[in-house]
């Protein structure tokens, strides 16, 4: 036998068993021959699914804490000290009487975690914003708790200091040690996001709807809040306004004016967890197709130590559960009557009462505070 009557004999025996198989299948009964086609394209969707959201969740920066953030060192630490300190002589002196608590914190199965921080580049990442947002899949809810970038905190291996320098001093691994020991709080992963990116985020949705004062409105068309001075243009008013990302961002950054009777850093938290609040009600009147097109352009602006299956697991169980029908509950730490304003080498801080505030925070996270939940470690809770 010859090369091309060898060729023909192998093609004719593909076509056999091909044919083979179509006579094969075409002799099946109906049911069979729709439950096989129906079951094929179920699962190639699913597998097309899965590999779209491997995808999606590939775009973000991925760091686990193994390398200290840009302009970060172990060998410097920022002290943000006052240029006239004999001005705050009048002032107590903080004591830093922070509970060693030990371990990684405590956590509870079915509650997730995750530290939201906003960063100051041009600060040298000094994580301005930090907000633990929690997602419990058994009471189908979603919590926003503010933590005042001024809080006095002991820092393990480095002179105590304010809560937002931790970051830059250590990174990720040093502030989750920071908020276990000091507030006996696990935390389960962080998302972070620069100032500058955060803009982006908010343009990706359209811009958000915000209540704010007449007098907000005027201090943000006339100061640098809003970075870029084109968008120093809103009308003067009391009421909801509508803003875009350069907006929005100098909003959530305002500290030296009033908010609902509150000011400096507490009324600012109170801006950010607002913005926070109107991107998700953003996000919820998002179709599917405009949800996964925004990934695609938010996704790469943060930077997180979530794996792609953790992310994907909390994901799953939040929608499962219902969460993100749910209205964000909010709390802000310290409370007012469980801190007070002090003078800490020449530092002006939040000199807060520990005990009491970490009694707030893991009633408002995990509820009742004398009920004895079983404590899991940091793996086991995001099973």
């Amino acid at each position: 036998m010859d090369k091309k009557t060898g060729d023909r004999g192998s093609k004719n025996t593909k076509e056999s068993k091909k044919g083979g198989f179509l006579q094969r299948f075409s002799r099946k009964p109906l049911w069979y021959r729709i439950f096989m086609i129906v079951s094929t394209i179920i699962i190639m969707t699913l597998l097309g699914a899965i590999a779209y959201i491997l995808h999606l969740v590939s775009l973000v920066n991925y760091d686990p804490g193994t390398k200290l953030p840009e302009g970060g060192t172990t060998q410097s630490e920022i002290f943000v000290t006052v240029e006239n300190p004999e001005d705050y002589t009048d002032r107590p002196v903080a004591s830093i009487e922070a509970s060693e608590h030990e371990g990684d914190g405590r956590s509870a199965a079915g509650i997730y975690n995750i530290l939201l921080m906003g960063l100051d580049k041009d600060s040298g990442n000094l994580s301005d914003t930090m907000i633990v947002v929690t997602i419990d899949v058994n009471k189908k809810a979603i919590k926003l708790t503010s933590f005042l970038r001024d809080i006095l905190v002991p820092i393990p291996g480095h002179s105590a200091n304010q809560l937002n320098t931790v970051y830059r001093t250590g990174g990720i691994s040093l502030i989750k040690e920071v908020f276990a020991k000091s507030f006996d709080l696990c935390i389960d992963g962080y998302v972070a996001v620069n100032y500058s990116e955060f803009t982006k985020v908010i343009d990706a949705l359209g811009g958000v709807s915000v209540y704010m004062s007449a007098e907000e409105a005027n201090y943000l068309n006339t100061t640098n809040y809003i970075s870029d001075p084109k968008y120093r243009n809103l009308e003067v008013y009391t009421g909801v306004h509508w803003l875009n990302g350069a907006q929005a961002t100098g909003y959530s950054r305002v500290r030296k004016i009033g908010h609902e009777n509150e000011l400096y850093d507490f009324g600012r938290t109170t801006r950010q967890r607002e913005v926070l609040t109107a991107l998700y009600e953003q996000l919820k009147s998002k179709s599917l197709p405009e949800l996964l097109g925004l990934m695609e352009t938010v996704l790469p602006l943060v930077t997180t130590d979530l794996t792609p299956l953790e992310m994907t697991n909390i994901a799953t169980k939040a929608v499962a559960a219902g969460v993100l029908s749910s209205e964000m509950e909010q709390l802000r730490i310290p409370l007012d009557e469980l801190h007070q304003n002090a003078y800490y080498e020449k530092m002006l801080v939040l000199d807060i009462d520990f005990e009491a505030n970490t009694e707030v925070v893991h009633k408002f996270i995990f509820g009742d505070v004398e009920e004895e939940e079983p404590e899991t470690s940091r793996k086991n809770t995001k099973e």
